[in-house]
């Protein structure tokens, strides 16, 4: 938690500057208003927090920089974030961790007309959208 520690006022900032509602950032990453509204929550007591998948969906969506979101303390500014699954044994061996890692986040970034597409298909009403899905599956 203590790089989200300032999270909530990072994303407040971040919808401010790009003019999102707490409704698209809800869209974009895929959970309830009142998930975002509970995100930016100023009470201690009441705030929650996003979990990793929900980070890096508004990243990708929001084309922001993770370190944009996140609270580094000034004593580890000059570390590397604790990544599960990343160890540092050799150079080589990081090497082809992050090449392999680098290979996998491109796999999983949608390209303009997949974005167009899901922005096409979002607009949709529900008749069209199962039309949509009938027809993909044949």
């Amino acid at each position: 938690m203590k790089y989200l520690s300032g999270f909530n006022k990072k994303l407040s900032r971040l919808r401010h500057d790009k003019g999102f509602s707490c409704e698209d950032i809800a869209r974009l990453v895929g959970v309830d208003v009142d998930v975002v509204n509970a995100w930016e929550n100023t009470s201690d007591e009441q705030r929650s927090y996003p979990d990793l998948d929900n980070v890096i969906d508004l990243c990708l969506s929001a084309s922001v920089s993770l370190d944009e979101l996140l609270t580094v303390p000034e004593d580890e500014a000059n570390f590397q974030l604790e990544l599960p699954g990343l160890r540092f044994v050799e150079e080589a061996d990081l090497s082809r961790s992050l090449d392999f890692l680098q290979y996998e986040i491109d796999k999983l970034i949608p390209t303009e007309d997949e974005l167009e597409l899901l922005r096409r298909f979002r607009q949709c009403d529900d008749e069209s959208r199962k039309l949509i899905i009938q027809l993909m599956a044949q």
